[in-house]
């Protein structure tokens, strides 16, 4: 049985510490269909999947009873899954664009998008091997050429995930943080665009808030 009260206290006390340039994307991975029903029913609308397969499944499933849900794909994205996710027809963003062949990938399959869609190039700040990304600037001005060429992606902004193997984990996930919004800010001297930064997740939200990160993932604490 859920809490809906719990999660209307959970919604209201994370809304009243984000500022007028934050979003919250609930992560709603491996939760049931009446829990991402419980936070939409609230008036909440971008929930995040890390899996092309049960995104499609959720979104067939809810396609009634959340009509005006708003779909973020933020988990590892492979090549052969990208005509899948793109037939999602809620589906808003994609927050991780790891490398050039997935670019190449996305720019070739746009046509099988029903409308435009929302694009972070995810950014390795940490350097650990066992995370994707982009650790480069140079790869992220081609990467942004390309999208921005295009018609039905949309460059949105960076994307990146603290440090997890660290002593200092806190100054460790500043750092990360700073360092994106220093990309982020050439990038948008480069090409004269506005970007966003998807960064901050459950353990390390309010330091990506006083980074000023437009969106942050949060999953265990909401549920």
């Amino acid at each position: 049985m859920i809490n809906k009260a719990l999660y209307a206290e959970k919604l209201k006390s994370i809304n009243s510490k984000l500022s007028a340039h934050t979003n919250l994307l609930i992560v709603s991975k491996t939760r049931t269909l009446e829990e991402i029903q419980a936070y939409y029913d609230l008036g909440h609308r971008d929930f995040g999947e890390n899996r092309v397969q049960e995104l499609e499944d959720k979104a067939r499933d809810l396609a009634k009873t959340c009509p005006d849900i708003r779909w973020h794909m933020i988990g590892h994205l492979q090549t052969n899954k990208v005509n899948t996710l793109f037939k999602i027809s809620n589906l808003r963003a994609i927050h991780s664009v790891h490398d050039l062949h997935l670019v190449d990938r996305l720019v070739k399959g746009q046509d099988k998008l029903r409308h435009p869609i929302d694009i972070f190039l995810q950014f390795n700040t940490s350097k650990e091997e066992e995370k994707s990304g982009f650790e480069t600037y140079t790869e992220l001005v081609e990467a942004a050429e390309f999208i921005l060429k295009s018609e039905k992606l949309k460059l949105r902004g960076l994307m990146t995930m603290g440090t997890l193997r660290t002593e200092n984990f806190e100054a460790e996930a500043r750092r990360c943080f700073q360092e994106l919004q220093v990309e982020k800010e050439k990038l948008q001297s480069e090409f004269n665009i506005k970007l966003e930064t998807s960064m901050g997740m459950s353990q390390d939200y309010q330091i990506a808030l006083e980074e000023k990160s437009s969106w942050i993932r949060l999953g265990t604490m909401m549920f």
